[in-house]
């Protein structure tokens, strides 16, 4: 994809989980296309880095950051950026390129952590996971050594103790 096509991406709301969909220029093979979900994600995460290569000045990041705190989070950010109006006469809306620097590195950044929070949500539901099993299998050994009676006397107050 060159450089050319890049300018043109463009970024919009959309209704699933990731809040947002990309259309790139595709180089005419398919003409401009809008991408959503995963595919939305992979553009964005390739596109993003091009158009800020060069980075910014420790300014720009703190206008950058400053761009992100002003909404509270990064998904608020995000938010805001894939509803703005168009950003220049004539420009398309949603059109990431005429974005002022701060705001494109700015938006650069929310995505890296709306998918570093995903990926965090990830794992924490596979440790929620871990500790349900962990849970059963204690539960499980806590009974293996205790003789029946005991076990028979535990069951029959716990139910008497749930009609009360």
């Amino acid at each position: 994809m060159s450089i050319g096509h890049v300018w043109r991406t463009r970024i919009r709301s959309a209704d699933d989980e990731t809040g947002f969909r990309v259309q790139i220029d595709s180089h005419g093979i398919k003409g401009r296309e809008w991408l959503e979900g995963e595919d939305a994600h992979r553009a964005i995460r390739v596109i993003l880095p091009r158009m800020n290569a060069y980075g910014g000045s420790a300014t720009t990041v703190e206008k950058a950051v400053s761009e992100i705190e002003s909404e509270g989070h990064p998904h608020g950010f995000l938010s805001r950026v894939v509803d703005r109006p168009r950003t220049y006469a004539g420009g398309l809306q949603g059109q990431i390129h005429p974005m002022r620097k701060p705001a494109r590195l700015a938006l650069e950044m929310a995505l890296h952590e709306e998918q570093e929070r995903r990926a965090l949500e990830g794992e924490l539901w596979r440790l929620e996971r871990a500790w349900e099993e962990a849970e059963e299998i204690a539960a499980i050994a806590d009974n293996l050594l205790l003789p029946k009676r005991v076990t028979g006397f535990l069951s029959r107050h716990a139910r008497a103790g749930s009609e009360r």
